[in-house]
């Protein structure tokens, strides 16, 4: 899913997108009526078109129901990062911005109310809201996307604009941050340089190499005209190797077994993960897979280049140079069912 977006392009509407965020509320319905599940909507800007702003200037943003004054306190943020506090103000279902004097007016800005931001109900946003802004006449176009595998729980997704190597980068704020769920996107970005990282359950006031951490397998990365695409994997807490499992006749398990098509270049490990168990094999010399015992159920399939031979897919590490291993994903979940094998048959990589 990708964010909840302001369009510019008309004046008239409103499109709005959305990327699934974790979010919990407790919800009580009304005496007698029915329980209140739906986040505040954002129906309106004004102005309406919010280019060629001045610093300081207020920004109304008009929402379809009153929202909950205490939940603003940590629910908007303005990217790249400034220094300076945004100043707003409550008006039932109208939240005044003042936009801060430090704003750069050759620069694309984001207004993001996140997961905090809740109505009266206490029903938070499960859509992050993305409000694109500038000083300028025009609108940044750039755009990263992804996906997060693995295990994880609410993972963020922080952005440095141009190259920043990881001793500065444990220093020195983010110029973006997006709460994800499996998906992320960022849009509006200048063309340049980047540094990425992916964090879960990202704590501000830890040092970032004190958080569970990934490093895309590129050190950095380079926006341009089109939309690029980049995926984070954070590790699962326990792997079993299918070929150590003892087998239990009693037990009906299911079996995967397949091929890789494409050029690569051993040793390349398999992994097979589920909600709560993941297996893994050893890609053979002529590109066959197999993993038996495997309980019945939904299951993601992934490979990775295990370039230094540990049985493990690598994300990085603060404490050295290296950057996450390289892995690629079976567009499709798999359903494994007792005592039936499954195969997948010239699995392509590039």
């Amino acid at each position: 899913m990708q964010p909840m977006f302001l369009n510019l392009s008309n004046n008239k509407n409103l499109f709005i997108f959305s990327l699934i965020l974790f979010s919990c509320a407790s919800v009580k319905a009304p005496q007698g009526g029915p329980l209140d599940l739906i986040p505040p909507i954002l129906e309106s800007t004004t102005p309406s078109v919010l280019t060629g702003l001045q610093k300081n200037q207020k920004i109304i943003l008009s929402f379809n129901e009153f929202i909950k004054e205490e939940s603003l306190k940590n629910a908007i943020e303005i990217f790249p990062s400034v220094d300076e506090k945004i100043d707003y103000e409550y008006q039932g279902k109208n939240i005044v911005i003042t936009l801060p004097s430090s704003l750069d007016k050759n620069k694309t800005y984001v207004l993001s109310l996140n997961s905090n931001f809740s109505d009266e109900q206490n029903v938070r946003l499960k859509n992050n809201i993305i409000i694109p802004l500038s000083l300028s006449n025009s609108i940044d176009s750039g755009k990263i996307s992804g996906k997060i595998f693995g295990s994880f729980k609410q993972p963020s997704i922080l952005l440095w604009k141009d190259k920043i190597d990881k001793d500065i980068m444990i220093n020195q704020k983010p110029d973006y941050i997006l709460s994800s769920s499996n998906s992320f996107n960022f849009d509006y970005l200048p063309e340049g340089a980047y540094s990425v990282l992916a964090v879960d359950l990202y704590n501000r006031r830890l040092p970032l190499n004190e958080n569970k951490i990934s490093f895309n397998n590129q050190k950095f990365i380079e926006v341009g005209n089109n939309s690029l695409n980049i995926n984070f994997y954070f590790n699962n807490i326990s792997v079993s190797d299918s070929l150590n499992i003892e087998n239990d006749s009693i037990k009906k398990t299911a079996s995967l077994f397949g091929n890789l098509k494409g050029n690569f270049i051993l040793p390349i490990i398999i992994e097979l993960n589920g909600k709560e168990d993941s297996f893994e094999s050893e890609l053979s010399m002529n590109g066959t897979f197999r993993i038996d015992d495997v309980e019945s159920g939904k299951y993601q399939l992934l490979g990775y280049f295990d370039r230094n031979n540990n049985k493990m897919l690598d994300t990085g590490s603060f404490d050295n140079e290296n950057l996450s291993e390289k892995f690629f994903v079976y567009p499709d979940s798999l359903s494994l069912r007792s005592n039936w094998e499954l195969e997948i048959q010239d699995w392509e990589i590039e």
